[in-house]
């Protein structure tokens, strides 16, 4: 059994979308968010990142002790990012009450100390995915186009390299490396309620806890 998906991540509008809207204020194209993102059903692409301890995690490693709940954020280092932050903190002790991991993704480098935090101070593994290479492999990577539309040319008349950013998402994703359940935020507002996550969890457990039946077969006479 997979848990539903909240979003399915094809062609359709995410919901609250107005109609005929096809670009964010930040000047990127918004329904190509998700588009090409892993759904849920799908094996989880595996990775391997250093921590804000500099330590090496592997999402292989993480899932041979329990299932796991990954944490794309779209990481500013604004005091928004550490509202974020702070509340996965706070989702953290109902994950690890499950038997499960929380695990969080940043394409840019969380550095809160300008905020008066230390990454280090928070519960779980931030990881650095610097080229956004894990960011591409779930399909969450897009490219931001230039304010005026077509790209702007540089002093040579050459086109200028497009900014790639990536949409914050969130993924449960069971011990086999199955996605059970997939959220992505294609207009970057709203996290993933935390009470559907540990849901999803539950869910596992469960189907983790139930024994196996085995028909047996009646013997010869």
């Amino acid at each position: 059994m997979v848990t539903r998906l909240i979003w399915s991540n094809d062609g359709s509008d995410p919901p609250g979308l107005p109609a005929g809207r096809g670009r964010s204020s930040d000047n990127t194209d918004t329904l190509g968010r998700g588009l090409r993102a892993v759904r849920a059903g799908k094996k989880a692409p595996d990775f391997r990142l250093r921590d804000q301890h500099g330590r090496r995690v592997a999402l292989r490693e993480l899932l041979l002790r329990s299932a796991v709940v990954l944490r794309f954020c779209r990481n500013e280092n604004t005091a928004s990012c550490v509202r974020e932050f702070n509340s996965l903190s706070a989702l953290q002790g109902g994950v690890e009450r499950l038997g499960a991991a929380l695990v969080v993704i940043a394409v840019e480098p969380f550095d809160p100390r300008p905020l008066g935090k230390d990454a280090a101070s928070f519960p779980f593994p931030i990881l650095a995915d610097k080229k956004g290479d894990v960011a591409q492999s779930y399909g969450l990577t897009f490219q931001v186009s230039a304010p005026n539309g077509p790209d702007i040319d540089d002093t040579n008349g050459n086109p200028q390299e497009r900014e790639i950013g990536s949409a914050p998402a969130t993924y449960v994703i069971d011990q086999t490396g199955l996605i059970a359940l997939a959220f992505v935020d294609v207009e970057c507002r709203s996290l993933m309620d935390h009470g559907q996550i540990l849901m999803a969890l539950e869910c596992l457990a469960r189907r983790k806890q139930q024994p196996l039946h085995v028909e047996s077969k009646p013997g010869r006479s």
